[in-house]
């Protein structure tokens, strides 16, 4: 038994020194992303801070210190610093700006300050309430990534046709799995630390590796959500761009109409937008832009994104994205229909052709509308083929 707790005691310290060198080195290569993004800059100080959090560890390798319950409690309250700067880079992905580099480091100041205070007074309760700090912290990230998240996936459902590096559902996932980590971490350490230790120490490398690759390809969209609700992209004065567009198209000012007129106004501008969407989506083809974008078909059609969404949503019951994954899926049934029995063509090839950003969500839209795999659809339509003959 001695044995074996001595073995597990070595595995502990070998995993701490290995995820100490795994966040170094994380360290040096965010290095060369943390300017490309605010995002990727939170990121890469929350990987050194982790690092300067695990390699302070190596000082408990003298016995003199190692037993010190009074050092132990200050390197605990040290350990939980970081928090506040993976929150925002959690934070940061789902919601751009929601939260400021000052406002990060004062709450780093924040937490750091109770170990400070503990050095001088030594009492549980201030390990306490550090402990309580951090919590928090932590389960309002959770509750805001989440609510976040939801507005941005509505937002991206709502403007764009593609989710390709800029879905945020690994951030929930991820955000999710991490803070999650700690309790688990909490309650084994009851009853095994060294093994909490080791299945801790392995798990963050696992899920940094994760986050890492994610953020690396994630692009970030920088939005703002209005008073009303409604999404906007922070490019430069979008907002003022689409009222300056409705006043080159006729546009005028409903204020003082009544309900009626109103209506007629909006039912009028439907059956502009009506007569034009085929001429743009089923002879020009427009959908074949793997990036397209609802102010991109706005701006054809000759109309603003709030007009041509408000349209979306009350007459076709449909979100942009969905209104054009569906031309999309017609167009790659349309190319599998036209294929030659001894046709080579690849379902990577199709799903380029028609217009789709990945292969990933050509599945995906190609079941959802068809109710079949597109590799099932050629292969049933091959089959039939052969059969004609």
């Amino acid at each position: 038994m001695t044995l074996d707790i001595q073995s597990m005691e070595a595995l502990a310290h070998y995993t701490r020194g290995g995820v100490t060198i795994f966040f170094v080195f994380s360290c040096f290569l965010l290095r060369k992303y943390e300017k490309r993004s605010y995002m990727l800059k939170l990121l890469y100080f929350s990987s050194l801070l982790i690092a300067v959090c695990y390699a302070k560890d190596v000082l408990f390798a003298f016995t003199s210190i190692k037993y010190s319950t009074h050092l132990n409690n200050i390197s605990g309250i040290l350990d939980m610093v970081y928090i506040p700067v993976i929150s925002a880079f959690f934070l940061e992905v789902v919601r751009p700006g929601a939260v400021s580099m000052r406002q990060t480091w004062a709450s780093v100041a924040f937490l750091a300050s109770f170990a400070l205070i503990y050095v001088f007074l030594p009492f549980k309760a201030i390990e306490l309430i550090a402990s309580c700090v951090a919590f928090a912290i932590s389960a309002i990230t959770l509750v805001y990534v989440t609510v976040f998240a939801v507005r941005y996936r509505k937002m991206l459902y709502e403007n764009y046709s593609y989710t390709e590096n800029v879905d945020v559902v690994w951030v929930m996932l991820s955000c999710y799995a991490y803070f999650g980590s700690f309790v688990l971490y909490e309650l084994m350490f009851q009853n095994a630390v060294w093994l909490s230790e080791v299945i801790f120490n392995i798990s963050g490398m696992v899920l940094w590796t994760i986050v890492f690759k994610f953020a690396q390809r994630h692009r970030v969209l920088k939005m703002l959500f209005l008073n009303n609700g409604s999404p906007a992209d922070d490019t430069m004065g979008e907002e003022a761009a689409e009222e300056e567009f409705e006043t080159e198209q006729g546009d005028t000012d409903e204020t003082g109409l009544t309900e009626t007129e109103a209506d007629m106004r909006k039912q009028e501008r439907y059956k502009y937008i009506e007569s034009r969407i085929p001429l743009l989506m089923e002879q020009e083809k427009l959908f074949l832009m793997s990036k397209l974008t609802i102010m991109d078909l706005a701006t054809k059609i000759g109309t603003n994104k709030t007009y041509l969404s408000e349209y979306l949503n009350s007459n076709l019951n449909m979100s942009f994205h969905d209104f054009v994954n569906k031309y999309r899926v017609e167009e790659a049934c349309r190319i599998i229909d036209a294929l030659p029995k001894d046709s080579k063509r690849t379902i990577i090839d199709i799903s380029n052709k028609s217009g789709f950003n990945s292969i990933s969500s050509f599945y995906r839209q190609f079941t959802k509308f068809k109710g079949i795999n597109p590799r099932k659809y050629l292969f049933e339509k091959m089959t039939k083929a052969e059969e004609n003959e």
